[in-house]
């Protein structure tokens, strides 16, 4: 039985920035739209990371390469190098994770080397390390612009091929303070709905962090909660994150191809149409 978007409410759990864009595609397209956001991101405050990252964009020509894992890191990135180098150096190949990411360097002027790389639609570090200006970096400097941890991948594989890789990590990502508030009140909101709720991670972090706030909640409230989300359906953007959610304890599951905003349209298209997710057995 073919459905429609006005069946579904998706459930945004990204920071508004990322988000509000989404939602409005969502709604022209007839989804009931709701939000939670599961991921606040601030820049850096310790004193320390603040010279570490004075320190890097200080050195920035002695690098060869540099990629930009997100949007966020393209902005305070390019926040730092423009006040410290109001013309960017010569020599400098750079690089995206992303097709959003890439569409944010070009914001600023920057040229992204393989971009038909990023235009396809890759959104992962495997993605970009397929990139044909990234296989052979013997004797070369790579700078990784990111947030504080997150995955070592792309590092270790670029050592691997024998370049020296730095990170110049630029915010944190936290859980927000009001999350579990803004949980209660969307399952008080939702509920009673007649629309089927699906409620979307665009990360591993994001889900971790949902889990962070299930451990806040009186257990009572989680028997709650609980009920509700394993009753509506998650969409996530690969299956490194359906394996975690497994794990998590969730049942119904539509993958996209990856976490840009039309895979993840396209995947509740589908949806739509065939009724087809990946049911995970206990």
């Amino acid at each position: 039985m073919v459905a429609s978007p006005q069946d579904y409410c998706v459930v945004i759990t990204r920071p508004e920035a990322q988000a509000a864009p989404w939602a409005e595609q969502l709604q022209v397209l007839g989804f009931r739209c709701a939000r939670l956001n599961l991921l606040e991101i601030s820049p850096v405050a310790e004193d320390d990371k603040i010279r570490a990252i004075k320190n890097k964009i200080l050195d920035f020509d002695l690098y060869q390469k540099v990629i930009f894992v997100s949007q966020n890191a393209v902005d305070y990135g390019m926040g730092w190098l423009e006040d410290y180098w109001p013309q960017l150096p010569i020599g400098i190949d750079y690089f995206a994770v992303g097709a959003t990411t890439a569409k944010k360097l070009a914001s600023y002027g920057v040229e992204v080397q393989d971009l038909a790389v990023s235009a396809s639609g890759g959104m992962t570090s495997e993605d970009l390390l397929s990139a044909e200006h990234l296989q052979h970096v013997d004797g070369e400097k790579i700078l990784i612009f990111r947030g504080c941890g997150g995955r070592g991948h792309l590092a270790e594989e670029l050592h691997q091929r024998g370049a020296s890789v730095d990170y110049c990590e630029l915010y944190g990502r936290g859980l927000p303070i009001v999350a579990r508030e803004q949980l209660l009140q969307l399952i008080a909101s939702t509920g009673t709905a007649d629309n089927q709720i699906i409620f979307s991670l665009h990360s591993g972090e994001s889900l971790q962090n949902l889990v962070a706030v299930f451990a806040q909640l009186t257990p009572a409230e989680q028997s709650v909660v609980r009920a509700w989300m394993h009753s509506n359906i998650l969409l996530v953007p690969s299956l490194r994150i359906v394996e975690a959610a497994q794990t998590a304890g969730f049942k119904r599951i539509i993958c996209a191809e990856n976490a840009t905003d039309n895979a993840m349209t396209a995947a509740l298209l589908d949806y739509c149409r065939t009724q087809e997710c990946i049911l995970l057995q206990d």
